[in-house]
C-alpha cells in the first residue's frame, strides 16, 4: 500500500538527505580546509621554533655589538675629557712661554743696551787706556833697566870683594 504521504516524507528525507549531504560536503570541504590550515600551522610553528633561535642568536650578537658600542662610546668620552684636559693645559702652558719670552725678550733689550753702552765707554776710554799701557809698558822698561844695573852692580861688588881676599 501505497500512501501519498509516504511518497511526501519520502520527498521531504530525500531533500533533507540532499541539504545533509551538501552539508556533509562542506563539513568536508572545511575540514580537508582546516586539516591542511592545520597542517600548515604545524609547519609554520615547526619553522617559527628555528627562526626564534635564529632571532635569539642574531638578538645576543646585536646585544654584544650594542655593549662593544657603548664601550666604544664611553671610551671616546674619556678621551674627549682627556683631550680637553689636554688641550686646556697646553693652552695655558702656551701662555706662561709667551709670558716668559716676552721678560725674556725686555732682558735681552736691556743687556744689548747695557752691551752697547760698556762698548761706548770704552771706545770713549780706549785711548786713555793705550796712553795707559804705552806709559806702563815703559815703566816696565825702566825698572827692567834699573833691576839690570842693580845686579850688574851687585856682581861687581861681589866681584870686588872676592879679590880683595886671596884665594886659598
Amino acid at each position: 500500500m501505497y500512501d501519498p504521504s509516504d511518497a511526501e516524507k519520502n520527498r521531504t528525507y530525500a531533500n533533507r538527505i540532499s541539504d545533509l549531504s551538501a552539508e556533509i560536503e562542506r563539513i568536508d570541504n572545511s575540514l580537508a580546509s582546516v586539516n591542511k590550515n592545520i597542517e600548515t600551522t604545524g609547519k609554520e610553528i615547526r619553522e617559527y621554533q628555528g627562526r626564534i633561535e635564529s632571532l635569539k642568536s642574531k638578538s645576543e650578537s646585536l646585544i654584544a655589538e650594542l655593549n662593544n658600542i657603548k664601550l666604544k662610546v664611553m671610551s671616546s668620552r674619556e678621551d674627549e675629557e682627556s683631550t680637553r684636559l689636554l688641550r686646556k693645559t697646553l693652552t695655558e702652558e702656551y701662555e706662561n712661554l709667551k709670558n716668559e719670552r716676552t721678560v725674556l725678550v725686555k732682558r735681552i733689550s736691556k743687556m744689548e743696551n747695557a752691551l752697547d753702552e760698556i762698548s761706548e765707554q770704552r771706545e770713549r776710554q780706549l785711548p786713555k787706556l793705550k796712553k795707559y799701557d804705552g806709559m806702563l809698558r815703559e815703566a816696565r822698561n825702566v825698572f827692567y833697566d834699573a833691576e839690570s844695573r842693580m845686579e850688574i852692580s851687585m856682581k861687581l861688588k861681589q866681584g870686588r870683594t872676592t879679590c880683595k881676599f886671596p884665594c886659598i
